[in-house]
């Protein structure tokens, strides 16, 4: 992990902490006669299908790990798999978990799978291995794989392996209503293969979601490393997803919600994809009018959470680590730029990274390689905090508190800072303290000796935040570690 960027050390970062504490001189900042956003009303809604109860559920869950070939081995695709199973006969789903298959099994498994859920009316099957693209065709491993990933080409693929398109055939003649394909596969840290090695983009067919753990061209991460759970961050958050899943909530929903989880819980290393082609409504307990075309993302009422961050039991350290490494990233990004870079942060984020957008709002907020421009800034920091990007969520915050591109408004401030500090931002969680000062709240000395104190405890090996050892004693709090 790189040494986190000081903020303080920065010329043009925004730290009034230490005044906010002691209130000295402060003049309150009013928000004016302009009022939150209020969310636009919706048209006459379209007619919503009726729901009826899904009966006949079926999952073919599938984890392969011990691969002959040593170099091809992986280490959490059995225990995803019986993860993924458990957590699907929560729901009430028959599922059948087989672990360690090869090519031939994993065939008469998809066959025997397809003969059972004949006219059902939802089935999934879930993949956790070795896959590869050739030819845009993706095709899945089983165990006996002679030869390294990295190695396979067009013949072995299609002479050895289980094509998605064999699948998708198998459920599609089994006349089963819904039909879901999840794919975790092509992990990195252990495959050895090439870098252009991934799963290709595939258009579902009709009453078809095709789930893939990571971007099309693009690989996954096999888990979290040593210090987190012993699953793959897709397996993970799925679970974890599917646990607190709202009963009527779409399928689409889901896989948008679990998309957001773990490209934040990778810090975007992983974006994961899927395409839909369902119709009516469909939710893991229910389906509606197979005749009325899906929306995506649901029919109404809120939809999912998108990026809210990285779960709570991975631990606050090793989370407020990844947002110190992100806001080193970003502020040096911003303060060391020539053309180059600047080229590659507008194609990365165009390309929906939300590092490269949250670094673009700032080298236009502080104005030093571009003409100054407080709504450009606003615009990408918007862009990133509509993914849920806690760093982004922070700037425009200050933005809004300030009422640079944005209108000053208190209230949108709060939310900002209060989303971003629950993500595990520290920046925010000052920022948060400082905004309710400037509110005309008296500062609480214990709430804000909490926040300094934890600001204080950076992770081993980064160096401290500046000025918060000053504020700690204003407060007649000893800094964590000083006599």
């Amino acid at each position: 992990m790189k040494t986190p960027f000081s903020p303080a050390a920065a010329p043009l970062t925004r730290r009034r902490l230490l005044a906010a504490l002691l209130g000295a001189g402060l003049l309150p900042m009013h928000a004016g006669a302009l009022a939150a956003p209020t969310p636009a009303t919706d048209a006459t809604p379209a007619p919503v299908p009726v729901p009826v109860v899904s009966r006949r559920r079926y999952a073919l869950v599938i984890g392969n790990a011990r691969y002959a070939v040593p170099a091809n081995a992986l280490i959490n695709p059995v225990n995803d798999a019986r993860l993924i199973a458990q957590t699907l006969r929560k729901r009430d789903i028959d599922v059948t978990l087989l672990t360690d298959l090869t090519t031939t099994q994993m065939e008469a498994a998809v066959d025997a799978f397809a003969a059972r859920a004949q006219d059902a009316d939802l089935a999934l099957v879930y993949f956790a291995g070795h896959a590869v693209a050739v030819d845009d065709v993706n095709y899945l491993f089983g165990v006996e794989l002679p030869m390294a990933v990295g190695d396979v080409r067009i013949r072995t693929a299609q002479q050895g392996s289980l094509s998605l398109k064999r699948v998708s055939q198998a459920l599609r003649r089994a006349n089963i209503r819904a039909r879901l394909m999840v794919l975790d596969a092509c992990r990195t840290n252990l495959t050895r293969g090439a870098s252009a090695a991934g799963l290709v983009h595939t258009v579902p067919a009709g009453g078809e979601l095709i789930a893939f753990s990571t971007q099309p061209g693009a690989t996954a991460e096999d888990g979290f490393g040593s210090e987190g759970p012993r699953h793959s961050p897709y397996a993970y958050y799925f679970a974890q997803g599917l646990d607190a899943l709202a009963a009527a909530a779409p399928v689409e929903n889901f896989f948008k919600q679990l998309t957001g989880d773990v490209q934040v819980a990778t810090a975007y290393r992983q974006i994961p994809h899927y395409a839909s082609s369902l119709v009516g409504a469909v939710t893991f307990t229910t389906l509606a009018d197979g005749q009325t075309p899906a929306v995506p993302g649901g029919t109404g009422g809120k939809g999912g959470q998108v990026g809210r961050g990285p779960s709570p039991t991975l631990g606050r350290d090793l989370i407020k680590a990844r947002m110190s490494a992100w806001e080193y990233e970003i502020e040096r990004g911003a303060q060391y730029l020539d053309e180059p870079r600047f080229a590659s942060l507008q194609a990365r984020a165009l390309a929906g990274d939300v590092v490269a957008m949250t670094t673009l709002g700032l080298i236009a907020e502080n104005g030093e390689h571009v003409q100054q421009d407080y709504k450009l800034a606003a615009h990408w920091y918007q862009r990133a905090t509509d993914q849920g990007f806690a760093p982004a969520q922070t700037y425009l915050g200050e933005l809004a508190g300030m009422g640079r591109g944005v209108p000053k408004n208190y209230n949108v401030a709060e939310r900002l800072f209060r989303d971003a500090a629950d993500a595990g931002h520290r920046r925010a969680a000052l920022d948060l303290l400082d905004l309710r000062v400037r509110m005309g709240e008296p500062p609480d000395p214990r709430e804000w000796a909490a926040v300094l104190n934890d600001a204080a405890r950076n992770p081993p090996g980064m160096p401290p935040l500046q000025g918060v050892p000053d504020m700690l004693r204003a407060l007649g709090v000893r800094p964590p570690g000083q006599p």
